[in-house]
């Protein structure tokens, strides 16, 4: 399932509701093995971009286990992977205050 469709569930202002103080807003995604990335909300809306973020629970029909699930954070079209995450934990949106 794509990310943004998730955060929308959630909540997170996305679409025409990302705006004003909402856009620095981001997310943190965070590991079981402590790895954490983080993604600009702006970036991961479509309305902004065309960049794809993909939370996988299976690979070729099979479940992601061990060192790969249960969940997985992807971006496609990233050229390195670092920005994958494996072993997801949470996705933690965070608004930026000064």
């Amino acid at each position: 399932m794509w990310l943004h469709e998730i955060l929308k569930r959630a909540g997170a202002p996305l679409g025409s509701e990302l705006r004003g103080k909402a856009l620095a807003s981001y997310i943190v995604a965070d590991a079981k093995d402590g790895y954490e990335v983080v993604y600009s909300l702006a970036e991961i809306d479509p309305a902004f971009t065309s960049e794809q973020f993909l939370l996988a629970d299976s690979a070729d029909g099979k479940p992601l286990v061990g060192s790969q699930g249960p969940f997985r954070l992807v971006v496609p079209t990233d050229k390195p992977g670092a920005r994958s995450v494996r072993m997801l934990t949470k996705i933690e949106v965070v608004t930026l205050r000064k």
